[in-house]
């Protein structure tokens, strides 16, 4: 029974190296998530849903969300009588701010992999921003208190993966395993030949 409850001895230990390294890939995987959702959440918006996923950006939702009230594009009853429209250009430039957007973000995502974190660097810089403005332009904020807090724990994620970076940086090189004694080697590789 003491073996079943022993995690050291049914799992191994993970070194520092792998721990930082894992910091940093889950930043990484936080980052597709925000575009993965973002994109659905834009998806959704266009056809109409009244469905809202969080773990999201959320600039290009607003953008998309603006352009498709300004031009018109949601059911009647949202709108007060005599309203004027704009073009659907507008919807159109709206789409494309968002688009860039969330290109933006899958690029830091592509180029933070070999570890190059000022591309990583750059996604919190921005998606930073992205809940200011969230703070700034939702009036109700216990509406979106829940969306706030995700955004919370993508910038901890992020800032976590960056500064893993760096600790991982300054650790020295990992030394290949060898094995105690030159004579065991030399037996290893006999049988490996055999």
């Amino acid at each position: 029974m003491a073996k079943f409850f022993d995690n050291n001895s049914a799992t191994q230990q993970l070194s520092q190296r792998q721990t930082l390294q894992a910091k940093y890939n889950g930043a990484r995987t936080n980052l597709l998530l925000v575009i993965i959702f973002t994109l659905i959440n834009i998806v959704l918006l266009v056809i109409n849903s009244g469905t809202y996923f969080l773990f999201s950006s959320f600039i290009p939702w607003m953008m998309v969300d603006d352009g498709m009230y300004s031009c018109g594009l949601y059911p009647a009853e949202v709108y007060e009588s005599g309203m004027a429209f704009l073009d659907t250009s507008y919807m159109v430039f709206c789409g494309i701010v968002a688009g860039m957007i969330l290109v933006l973000y899958l690029l830091s995502w592509i180029l933070s992999k070999k570890p190059r974190v000022g591309w990583m660097i750059f996604a919190l810089v921005v998606f930073v921003i992205d809940t200011a403005a969230l703070l700034l332009m939702v009036v109700n904020i216990a509406d979106w208190i829940i969306d706030i807090a995700f955004h919370g724990w993508v910038i901890f994620s992020l800032i976590n993966g960056i500064i893993s970076y760096f600790k991982l940086k300054k650790l020295p090189e990992e030394e290949p395993e060898t094995l105690p004694f030159p004579e065991m080697a030399a037996e290893t590789a006999a049988e490996e030949n055999l």
